[in-house]
C-alpha cells in the first residue's frame, strides 16, 4: 500500500481549484484537500463556495479548502489573484480549471439566452461563453506560470466535456426547454486544442497539462431527459460528480507523471458508441 499512497499523495502542494463552487469543482476541491493538498477554491460566487466548504463535516477537510474570489475574464484580477496566493501560500503545484458559463452560476435558469438554439444564438451569450470558457483558461493558465516555475514544476488540468469532443445529441432534450448551445460546444472543444498546445509548450519547464472530459451529471433534469440519456449511455445512468473524483486525483498527482497533451474522457461510454 505504500507505493500506491505515495503516488497519489498530494501533501502540502498549493492547488488552485477556478470554478471550485460548482458540482464538480467542489467534488474536485474535496478529494484533491483530502489526498493533502492545501487547495484554493476560487470562485466568482464566493458566497456560494463558502456555504459549501463550511457543510462539511470533516474539520480537517474544511482547513485545508480556502475560498477566494476571481473573475478568470479580467487580466489584472487574475494576475493580481494569483500573485496573492503566492504571497499567502508560496508556489502553486496545480492549477484546475473548472469553470464555464451557463447564464446563472446558481441554477439551470432555461429562460437564459445561453440556451438559445443555432439559428437565433445571440452574438452576446456567444462572446460571454467563450470569454469565460475560452479566454477565462487562457488567462489563469498564462498567469499561473511564474509561481509554477518557482515550484519548479506544474500540472494544470482543463475541464472540457464530452460536448467538446462530440456534437450535442438534440434529440435528448425534448421539450425540457434545455439543451447545449453550440457556444458550449464550441468554446469546450477549443479547450483540448489549448490544453496540447500548452501541454507542448510548457513541458521544458516540467509543467504537465491535460484535459478532463466529464459526461453528464445528474442535476434534478426532467424524468424524460434522464430516460433519454441514460439509455444512450452504456453505462445506463448518468454521473454524480464523485464519479470524477479518482481522474482529478490521478490527473494532479504523480501517478500520471509521464502523461501530458493527454484528453481523459470519462463519461459513462457515452461517446463509445
Amino acid at each position: 500500500m505504500e507505493k500506491i499512497l505515495k503516488l497519489f499523495d498530494l501533501t502540502n502542494r498549493v492547488i488552485v481549484v477556478a470554478g471550485g463552487a460548482g458540482q464538480i469543482g467542489f467534488s474536485f476541491c474535496e478529494i484533491l484537500a483530502d489526498a493533502g493538498a492545501q487547495v484554493i477554491l476560487a470562485d466568482i460566487d464566493e458566497e456560494m463556495a463558502q456555504a459549501k466548504v463550511n457543510a462539511l463535516s470533516n474539520k480537517v477537510l474544511r482547513d485545508k479548502i480556502v475560498v477566494r474570489t476571481i473573475n478568470v475574464t479580467e487580466k489584472d484580477e487574475v494576475v493580481a489573484f494569483f500573485k496573492k496566493v503566492y504571497d499567502d501560500f508560496g508556489p502553486v503545484y496545480g492549477l484546475v480549471n473548472s469553470f464555464h458559463y451557463k447564464g446563472n452560476t446558481r441554477k439551470l435558469d432555461t429562460n437564459s439566452n445561453f440556451f438559445a438554439g443555432f439559428e437565433d444564438y445571440p452574438i452576446e451569450a456567444w462572446d460571454l461563453v467563450h470569454d469565460v470558457n475560452l479566454k477565462g483558461t487562457f488567462l489563469t493558465s498564462q498567469s499561473v506560470l511564474p509561481y509554477m516555475k518557482k515550484y519548479g514544476s506544474g500540472v494544470i488540468v482543463n475541464i472540457s466535456s464530452t460536448y467538446g469532443n462530440v456534437s450535442p445529441n438534440k434529440s435528448i432534450y425534448g421539450d425540457s426547454g434545455i439543451n447545449s448551445p453550440v457556444a458550449y460546444a464550441s468554446s469546450k472543444a477549443a479547450l483540448i486544442n489549448l490544453s496540447r498546445y500548452m501541454a507542448t509548450h510548457l513541458a521544458e519547464h516540467g509543467i504537465r497539462v491535460n484535459t478532463l472530459s466529464p459526461g453528464g451529471v445528474y442535476n434534478n433534469q426532467t424524468p424524460e431527459f434522464l430516460e433519454n440519456y441514460t439509455r444512450l449511455t452504456p453505462l445506463k445512468r448518468m454521473a454524480s460528480p464523485e464519479d470524477y473524483q479518482g481522474a482529478i486525483a490521478f490527473l494532479m498527482s504523480d501517478a500520471s507523471s509521464y502523461m501530458t497533451g493527454a484528453n481523459l474522457v470519462v463519461d459513462g461510454g457515452w461517446t463509445a458508441w
